[in-house]
């Protein structure tokens, strides 16, 4: 028995230092800062150029806001002028005493009306105009920035699907390698039946963990291109560039840029803006609006009395109609401010729960570094060398290249979470934690 856990021992000690090689760098290539590693291929601002450009969501959030700007010209404008024309049917034929009447063989009546609103009516139509405006610009940025944060966040979905199924392919090939080996013993009579099952079972579950990974890449790749406004199963390029977020400021600041630049807050305080005009608006509508008219009536002989200039102005009675519109649009005003405060606080208690992500994989990513995976290789070497001096089961060479595994993956998957939480508070503080230039139209 000491001489066969000598034989694969051997082994395992050759395939050990071969594959701690290429960790060593990997490792050592997460801890460089970012202007110290090769940036090629996928990478996130390539990324979101492409969903801002291409993004038809966004595109269609633009268009509206174009014409929301389009409707504060109008929103203030005089109503058309109206013209109305008769004729007295009996008179064809008569003698009609102006020359254009006989001209045409018919007594007619011409009139031109404007309407004139009551005053302040039109400024308060275009105030709506031009907080529905703004709110529709600033929809369209909120909009943007969710795209930004939702490409950052599947950006690095893919390169820690990657990441993992890289880790996983060596792990792979050291178990295959590994069963080869014990079978080989075991067919001799010198290995263990228990040795060559455990690998067995380890290099099973790391098939199958390969064929989840390649479904989560899949999965992946459809939510970018869907962004991309691409076919599903496009390909993508691989990235090696490494997350690198940027540094958080204080909370205090954090919540200071909320306030300030949030587009979806400041969407609803413009909402409001443009209901507190409608309901301004609403009110003056108790007041009539006046109607000029100038015409020329033939009906009349005496040409000094065909000429008609009047005044007409509507009577604004209530029939409960107009006490039902102004309690409507006092409802909707005091439901748009309510509503500033009910999104206030979501988006603060959103901001400490990705900010609260970040702390966490702050943590894992200096526990992974700094303990996990030294830890682990120890333990896989010393596991190896108890194995091959007769002393320990080979389960626990396994438990420990399990453990290493795990480490690894841990240290990606929260690189990619840290990564993901920054993306998601610099949504929420309108994009100043994370400036990014869109070079597009």
């Amino acid at each position: 028995m000491h001489h066969t856990n000598t034989q694969i021992g051997s082994y395992f000690v050759s395939r050990l230092t071969a594959a701690l090689i290429p960790l060593g760098l990997a490792i050592t290539l997460v801890s460089l800062p970012a202007s110290a590693q090769q940036t090629e291929g996928f990478t996130p601002e390539g990324l979101i150029q492409e969903i801002l450009q291409l993004n038809p969501g966004l595109a269609a959030q633009r268009l509206e806001t174009l014409a929301r700007e389009e409707q504060i010209v109008s929103a203030g404008a005089l109503d058309d002028p109206r013209v109305n024309y008769a004729i007295a049917p009996a008179s064809i034929g008569d003698n009609i005493p102006s020359a254009l009447g006989d001209t045409l063989g018919v007594r007619q009546v011409i009139q031109l009306s404007q309407n004139f609103p009551w005053a302040g009516k039109r400024q308060l139509r275009t105030e709506v105009a031009q907080a529905q405006s703004t709110a529709a610009h600033l929809m369209t940025q909120d909009l943007q920035l969710q795209l930004i944060a939702a490409g950052r966040r599947h950006w690095a979905s893919w390169w820690d699907v990657h990441q993992a199924l890289t880790i996983n392919r060596e792990q792979q090939q050291l178990l295959t390698e590994q069963e080869k080996v014990i079978e080989t013993q075991y067919a001799s009579g010198s290995g263990l039946q228990q040795d060559l099952l455990q690998v067995q079972t380890a290099r099973i579950q790391a098939d199958h963990r390969d064929i989840v990974l390649e479904q989560q890449a899949r999965r992946v790749r459809a939510r970018i291109n869907a962004l991309r406004n691409r076919p599903t199963a496009a390909e993508l390029a691989a990235t090696e560039e490494q997350p690198q977020p940027p540094t958080l400021p204080a909370d205090t600041v954090l919540h200071s840029w909320l306030e300030e630049a949030n587009p979806a807050l400041r969407g609803a305080r413009a909402e409001a803006d443009a209901a507190r005009a409608d309901r301004d608006l609403t009110y003056k509508n108790d007041f009539p609006d006046v109607q000029v008219n100038v015409g020329y009536n033939e009906l009349w002989n005496a040409s000094d009395l065909r000429l008609q200039v009047g005044v007409s102005v509507n009577i604004p009675l209530d029939f409960g109609k107009r006490s039902a519109r102004k309690a409507a649009s006092d409802y909707q005003l005091n439901s748009a401010r309510t509503d500033i405060q009910y999104l206030h606080n979501q988006l603060l208690s959103e901001l400490e729960q990705a900010l609260s992500r970040a702390e966490e994989a702050q943590h894992a990513i200096e526990l992974c570094r700094e303990q996990l995976i030294p830890i682990a290789q120890q333990s896989l070497t010393a596991s190896q060398s108890d194995y091959q001096e007769g002393i320990a089961d080979f389960s626990n060479v396994i438990q420990a290249e399990q453990a290493l595994l795990e480490a690894r993956l841990l240290l990606s998957r929260s690189m990619a979470d840290q990564y993901q939480a920054h993306a998601e508070i610099d949504r929420l503080v309108g994009g100043r934690l994370w400036p990014f230039e869109f070079s597009g139209h």
